[in-house]
């Protein structure tokens, strides 16, 4: 298993470990996921995961996590249904003191909603907006590479002013751009 895999398996874990009986519905996770994914971009100008997003009609989510979270891992944690529920403790060795702080943040500042609030928040968001008409539609396909650019975009900064700030945003923006320009040149 990758570095990326034992992310996702922890996030997993963090999550479920978080919720009631150590268990949190799939749909609940994959929003908790995207919003850390999200703010820590936002924030610090990359994601937690490095996954790739996919715009969904329940939503934007991490494609490799959602990928991961059908499947029991055993003796990590145990899939039935809907349901995820941690088998072992969340092991914070394999993320960074703002990952850990912005899944904090997520956890405290969504944690206590369902799944189908957290669903038509995220449909508030314009990297599942770009994709609404199709989305909705019974003629066109139901998955979407998501334009990581529109994480950039927060429909109402506000709600996030105890944790990020117009400058933080620009910034982390400048610095994203940055890295994948390099990251680009370094490819070719």
């Amino acid at each position: 298993m990758n570095i990326q895999e034992k992310k996702i398996e922890n996030i997993i874990l963090y999550f479920a470990n978080q919720s009631k009986n150590n268990t949190i519905e799939r749909l609940k996770l994959m929003k908790l996921i995207w919003l850390s994914d999200r703010l820590h971009l936002n924030k610090y100008g990359r994601l937690i995961l490095k996954d790739r997003y996919k715009a969904l009609p329940n939503g934007p989510v991490a494609s490799l996590a959602l990928k991961m979270s059908n499947h029991t891992l055993p003796n990590t944690y145990s899939v039935k249904g809907y349901k995820i529920k941690a088998l072992k403790d969340f092991d914070s060795s394999f993320f960074s003191k703002s990952d850990l702080k912005i899944m904090e943040y997520v956890w405290n500042k969504f944690g206590k909603l369902n799944s189908f609030k957290l669903r038509d928040y995220s449909h508030l968001f314009p990297e599942w907006l770009r994709f609404k008409q199709e989305l909705e539609s019974s003629f066109s396909p139901n998955c979407y590479d998501v334009v990581i650019q529109d994480f950039f975009n927060i429909p109402n900064i506000e709600e996030f002013s105890d944790i990020l700030s117009a400058e933080d945003l620009e910034l982390s923006e400048k610095d994203f751009n940055i890295h994948n320009s390099i990251q680009s040149l370094l490819r070719a």
